[in-house]
C-alpha cells in the first residue's frame, strides 16, 4: 500500500499547498476551495482552477511515481492512496490509484450528480452540465466530507489483503484517516516507510522514516526488485 501526499507532486513541480510557501499562504482557501465561494463567484474559482489545471498539464511524473510503476509492471499488487488531484500516478503507469480528494481533471454538477472528464486547458468558458447548471472541480473543498466510493475501495483492500509494506510519501499525514490506514496496516503486520524531508504525524508509528525527497530514494530503495 502507497499513501501519497503533496510532496510527490512537488518534485514534478506542482505547488503544495500548505507548506512552505504553499498555496494556501498566498491565498485564502474561503474563497476558492469551498461550496460557498464557488455558488459567490464561480467564474472566479474556475479562473483559480484553471491556473492548476494548466500547471498539471504541463508537468511530468518524476522518478518516484515511475518507481512505483515500475514495482506494478514486473507484478507486485500496489494500491495506491493518493490525496494529490492530480493524475501524475496514472501518467507513471500506475492502475489502481485511488484519489481520495477527487481530480482536477473530473467535472461535477451539484443539481442532478453528473460527472464527466474535461482536460480542455484553458478553459474557454464555464463548463455547463447538460441540465444548465454550472459545473464545479469534481474535488474535495473544506468542509466537505470525503467521497464513499474511494473510502469503500479502501475499506474493502484493508479487510482483504495481507500488507506486506505500507509506504507513505510525502505527506505531512496531518489527516486523521491517513494515520488511521496506516495503523491498520501496522496492525496487520506490515512494515511502515516514511518518506517525507521532514518528520510527520506519523513519526511515532513508522519503523523506517527516509528524510529524503520520493523521486530520489524511490529508485534506489526498489531497484532490486524493479
Amino acid at each position: 500500500m502507497v499513501i501519497t501526499g503533496a510532496g510527490i507532486s512537488a518534485e514534478s513541480g506542482i505547488p503544495t499547498f500548505r507548506t512552505g510557501n504553499g498555496l494556501w499562504k498566498k491565498f485564502n482557501p474561503a474563497e476558492y476551495a469551498t461550496p460557498e465561494a464557488f455558488r459567490k463567484d464561480p467564474e472566479k474559482v474556475w479562473k483559480w482552477y484553471d491556473k492548476r489545471r494548466q500547471e498539471i498539464a504541463e508537468a511530468e511524473p518524476n522518478p518516484g511515481h515511475k518507481a512505483l510503476a515500475r514495482l506494478e509492471k514486473i507484478g507486485k499488487r500496489v494500491f495506491i492512496i493518493t490525496q494529490n488531484v492530480d493524475d501524475l500516478h496514472e501518467r507513471a503507469g500506475s492502475k489502481e490509484v485511488i484519489h481520495i480528494h477527487g481530480s482536477i481533471w473530473r467535472l461535477r454538477c451539484e443539481r442532478d450528480g453528473t460527472i464527466e472528464e474535461n482536460r480542455e486547458v484553458p478553459k474557454t468558458h464555464l463548463p455547463l452540465c447538460p441540465c444548465g447548471n454550472i459545473m464545479r472541480p469534481d474535488v474535495v473543498w473544506f468542509g466537505e466530507q470525503l467521497p464513499w466510493q474511494p473510502i469503500e475501495k479502501i475499506n474493502h483492500y484493508l479487510l482483504t489483503d495481507n500488507i506486506d509494506i505500507c509506504f507513505i510519501i510525502g505527506t505531512e499525514a496531518s489527516f486523521g484517516y491517513i494515520v488511521e490506514w496506516a495503523f491498520h496496516a501496522h496492525e496487520q503486520g506490515a512494515m511502515i516507510v516514511d518518506i517525507n524531508p521532514k518528520p510527520t504525524g506519523l513519526s511515532n508509528l513508522v519503523d523506517i522514516h527516509l528524510e529524503a525527497q520520493a523521486g530520489q530514494i524511490l529508485p534506489k530503495i526498489l531497484r532490486n526488485v524493479c
